[in-house]
């Protein structure tokens, strides 16, 4: 059976926390919200983007621009950024089976996403897709799978935060939530995911069967 999996990048392939955090607070004076202190990090993994902002205090009116900065930044850091775990070794195995494709969702640029999959050894996959939508992440999805002439019961969407589990059942397809990345493990299972990986071995055996 052939299989596509799109992977989420922040997170789930790269190690941004720490950068995110750097930049939000480098930002917190000007547009006025506190800033994330080392205690507030595992509180704050365990909840969705709009709880976050709410703990942030972040005006509604400047959220606009406040998420463009945010990106606009951390598109800078990415090429010096590194691996959350060593996944070279099973994307490798994954990129020679001719049932499987590999591919990349993201908001990142496009350029510094191959940069860092060049620089970390992690480039196997067939397309990267860049972009944002209002319309959320299941749009972006949508528009991959039609793309691609994907078939959607043969996708799967490798990620690491509640809101991508959303966008996957919008989309019709199979989340596979890995607990390395931005949100805990518990509230990753809350949002009742179709596959979950707390390691590189499981996630092994839920792609390859």
């Amino acid at each position: 059976m052939t299989r596509t999996i799109i992977f989420d990048f922040d997170g789930t392939i790269a190690d941004t926390l720490d950068a995110v955090v750097n930049i939000v607070n480098e930002h917190s004076e000007y547009f006025g919200y506190k800033k994330v202190t080392k205690q507030d990090i595992p509180y704050l993994q365990g909840k969705k983007p709009r709880e976050i902002l709410s703990h942030l205090g972040i005006s509604v009116f400047k959220l606009p621009s406040w998420v463009r900065k945010i990106h606009s930044e951390i598109n800078k850091e990415i090429t010096n950024m590194t691996p959350t775990v060593n996944i070279s070794p099973l994307l490798s195995e994954m990129s020679v089976d001719n049932d499987i494709h590999l591919g990349i969702l993201t908001s990142n640029t496009q350029e510094n996403v191959k940069q860092f999959l060049v620089k970390n050894e992690l480039d196997f996959f067939e397309f990267v897709r860049t972009g944002k939508s209002v319309f959320g992440k299941s749009y972006m999805i949508n528009k991959i799978i039609k793309q691609q002439h994907l078939n959607q019961d043969d996708v799967f969407y490798v990620c690491d935060e509640v809101r991508d589990i959303e966008a996957a059942r919008k989309s019709g397809i199979k989340s596979v939530a890995v607990t390395w990345g931005y949100n805990t493990k518990n509230a990753l299972v809350k949002e009742n995911p179709d596959f979950l990986a707390t390691s590189l071995d499981e996630l092994k055996e839920i792609i390859i069967p």
